[in-house]
């Protein structure tokens, strides 16, 4: 079979979106052609690159998002990869949203509409929910990537053909070594904080919906607020950092550029928190759990999916008691108890979140639109 995938998310393109896309991506590879189309203007316009089982190509994007999309149509209507293509991917992103199941129609290809979470959330409510509306109508399959997101789809009324596809992690990617390790400790002496501190990681792209500001601001009433350390690995918005300021909360901020400096700085933490408002399935989660680093975290959108009390500190979204609670059990937690959780979470993960298992559940959705012809 011959798969087309376009998305705004693929290397050299950072962050977890892009990570979930090159491994999903590489893994369907093994089974299918996979040639994929991405919106970038980090490489050169509608440059091609041989890749195992498939091609790479740029698609340069500009600031008229239709002109971009244009450029994409005169660029593939009569390329030979994609009229020999037996399926379309469109992969969370507002671009693919906006043009491909389009595209698709005139192509006469089915498309698979591939939702991750932020690509749903900011469309429902935006003027860019007719283009939503539009695309689930028009796809042949709809992935989501949380349990929430098929529910709330399915009841909308306008595709029943859609799939729960979770993400994965190759926990052997994220062995620790002996290097990371040495890293961490350099991190642990520059922070020059008191050994009884708490390191609590907040890790990502940390957008509104992320509940940071939520978090800070009940932070200060809990038990930690003199003795805690936030560790922000990636990039935050600057009124949250003016918060910080305001709330009198000890801080660092890191942008890691590579997995070396990702890891050392989980390691460096004793809890990763996930405060979400509403969100998909971070990979966050799967990355502490292999690290086995303990998670405090909401129960917002696909979170649930992984988390639950037996193996996470679960608070209510927007809850500030709740979330208050959940800081005091895991202070409280002995030694055993956090060992335990961390056990139950990597051995879920290892068992039911596997890329394989992954690779299924796309597979699957080939096959079914294949049998449909």
């Amino acid at each position: 079979m011959i798969i087309s995938w376009f998305t705004e998310n693929y290397p050299p393109n950072k962050g977890g979106m892009s990570r979930s896309c090159d491994r999903i991506i590489g893994n369907l590879r093994r089974h299918h052609t996979i040639h994929v189309y991405h919106f970038t203007n980090k490489n050169k316009a509608f440059s091609i690159e041989a890749q195992v089982n498939g091609e790479y190509t740029a698609i340069p994007v500009f600031e008229d998002s239709s002109h971009t999309l244009n450029m994409l149509w005169a660029f593939i209507k009569n390329k030979t990869t994609i009229l020999e293509s037996d399926i379309l991917v469109s992969f969370g992103s507002n671009l693919c949203l906006k043009g491909m199941p389009q595209i698709a129609n005139w192509l006469q290809k089915p498309v698979v509409t591939c939702f991750r979470g932020n690509d749903f959330d900011s469309a429902i409510f935006s003027n860019k929910k007719q283009d939503l509306l539009y695309a689930i109508q028009n796809s042949a399959a709809i992935a989501c990537v949380t349990k929430e997101k098929v529910d709330r789809i399915k009841h909308m009324k306008l595709d029943t053909n859609v799939w729960y596809t979770p993400n994965s992690i190759h926990i052997e990617d994220w062995k620790i070594l002996q290097s990371d390790i040495r890293l961490a400790a350099k991190y642990k002496t520059a922070l020059n904080t008191d050994k009884k501190n708490t390191v609590i990681g907040l890790i990502g792209f940390l957008k509104q919906k992320k509940g940071i500001d939520f978090f800070i601001s009940s932070l200060q009433k809990s038990q930690f607020a003199n003795t805690v350390h936030l560790r922000i690995v990636g990039e935050i918005e600057p009124h949250i950092e003016m918060l910080l300021i305001s709330k009198n909360i000890d801080y660092s901020i890191i942008v890691p550029e590579s997995q070396t400096e990702l890891i050392a700085n989980y390691l460096l933490c004793n809890l990763i928190a996930i405060p979400s408002i509403y969100d998909g399935m971070p990979n966050v989660i799967f990355e502490a759990a292999a690290l086995e680093i303990p998670i405090l975290a909401s129960n917002a959108g696909g979170i649930p999916d992984i988390l639950n009390q037996d193996n996470a500190f679960i608070f209510d979204v927007l809850s500030e008691n709740s979330l208050l609670m959940a800081l005091s059990n895991f202070e409280n937690s002995s030694k055993t108890n956090l060992e335990l959780k961390i056990k139950l979470l990597k051995s879920r993960l290892e068992k039911e979140f596997t890329p394989d298992q992954e690779s299924k559940k796309y597979l699957d959705i080939f096959k079914s639109i294949k049998e449909q012809k």
